[in-house]
């Protein structure tokens, strides 16, 4: 009998890196004030709900509400496509230049990218939405008046609001020089919301926002995945150790250790950790949101809440914030020492280089104790995962 021919397989389908890039602007945050206004979800569920509904009782613009009701779809799917048309060309990204290219735009163009079947014959979908019963030139019209005519205070949030928003941007712009890998950055940035790379997409942008907070909203726009995430605050980003006060604020509460104890047993649901510890969906959701700011459980590709593979090392942080982390130089020549260079050391942490070592016979001279070669550390500080995001996550997909 013929040997059964085994076939010989390179398979470099998921090889490539994904490219990822950071994008801020005003026009994102004026986007997503849009979509909030167009009633997805509740309102009280963003951090500045209440005040955008106050806003929009007593004076929204007209041409903003009819905007708003002529595109209402239950997800927002018209302004999401729209933000990723925009979040996908070229910079700057504030209102005013990004006004003045929709204004350039064909009208049919718009019409197509706000329904998400870029270049796509529109008039023969049936799935368009309601973007279908606008003609082109009207929509345009709409869109554009309804951007221009939206007050400032509905989508910037404060007075530095885009500064935030820029500090934002550099911060994860930061991160990503600093990690070898860009689906970590992702999960940091989005509350531990993991990302493995898909078919059809080879590259993200990372959109920080203000006035989506908490949630972290995540879109298809043709081959690229785009995460809005929750923007820090001013106190969080120049907090002196963020990670460290997230982690030992979270862990100071008996029901989080209890939902933490739950999650080492695997993976599960909010409605099952609130049927199996007796406590309130809303009351486990709150507790997860701490749990996700402080790194500690995240969101699997699979569904429900787990803990993070690599838990923090606590006694490791708090030593570093306290200065007692690895010693940079020689206590005898001040010779200097890098983390992942060659020391030696005692029991006591007393830290010499080599050339003293050898002088020495491989004895501290403090204590009498032997010098063993000190455990070498990145040079680069690992990452842990503190986040801030909503209570869950918000998928929407513009079609392409």
């Amino acid at each position: 009998m013929p040997k059964t021919q085994v076939p010989l397989v390179v398979d470099r389908s998921a090889a490539r890196r994904l490219q990822v890039e950071v994008r801020s602007g005003s026009a994102f945050e004026a986007l997503l004030a849009l979509l909030i206004l167009n009633g997805g979800a509740p309102f009280d569920r963003y951090e500045r709900g209440e005040d955008i509904a106050r806003l929009a009782k007593r004076r929204m613009p007209a041409s903003v509400e009819r905007a708003v009701t002529l595109l209402r779809t239950p997800e927002g799917d018209h302004w999401s496509s729209l933000l990723g048309m925009i979040a996908t060309g070229d910079p700057p990204y504030d209102l005013v230049t990004v006004l003045e290219r929709l204004k350039r735009l064909d009208p049919a163009g718009l019409k197509a990218a706000m329904s998400g079947f870029h270049g796509s014959p529109i008039e023969r979908r049936r799935d368009a939405g309601p973007v279908l019963q606008v003609p082109a030139d009207e929509l345009a019209t709409l869109v554009i008046q309804a951007l221009g005519d939206l007050p400032t205070d509905f989508y910037l949030v404060g007075s530095d609001a885009l500064g935030l928003l820029e500090r934002n941007a550099s911060d994860a712009e930061r991160l990503l020089a600093e990690a070898g890998e860009a689906e970590a950055v992702i999960e940091r940035l989005t509350g531990g919301l993991v990302y493995r790379s898909e078919p059809g997409i080879n590259s993200a942008l990372l959109i920080p926002t203000l006035v989506h907070r908490p949630w972290t909203l995540v879109l298809d726009h043709e081959q690229t995945k785009l995460f809005c995430y929750p923007a820090r605050l001013e106190e969080e980003l120049t907090a002196p150790d963020r990670d460290l006060i997230g982690i030992y604020r979270a862990l100071g509460d008996g029901t989080r250790l209890r939902i933490l104890r739950r999650l080492a047993g695997g993976t599960a649901t909010v409605g099952r950790i609130s049927e199996e510890l007796g406590l309130a969906k809303s009351t486990v959701h709150e507790h997860l949101l701490s749990l996700r700011m402080a790194g500690l459980v995240r969101l699997p590709a699979s569904g429900g809440f787990e803990l993070v593979p690599e838990l923090p090392d606590l006694n490791w942080m708090l030593k570093e914030f306290l200065g007692l982390e690895m010693r940079r130089q020689c206590e005898r020549c001040s010779a200097p020492l890098e983390p992942d260079g060659v020391a030696y050391i005692c029991s006591y942490e007393c830290t010499f280089c080599r050339s003293c070592t050898d002088v020495l016979g491989g004895i501290c001279p403090n204590c009498a104790g032997e010098l063993v070669l000190r455990p070498r550390r990145s040079a680069t500080r690992p990452q842990h995962r503190s986040s801030r995001s909503r209570h869950g996550v918000q998928r929407h997909g513009a079609r392409s």
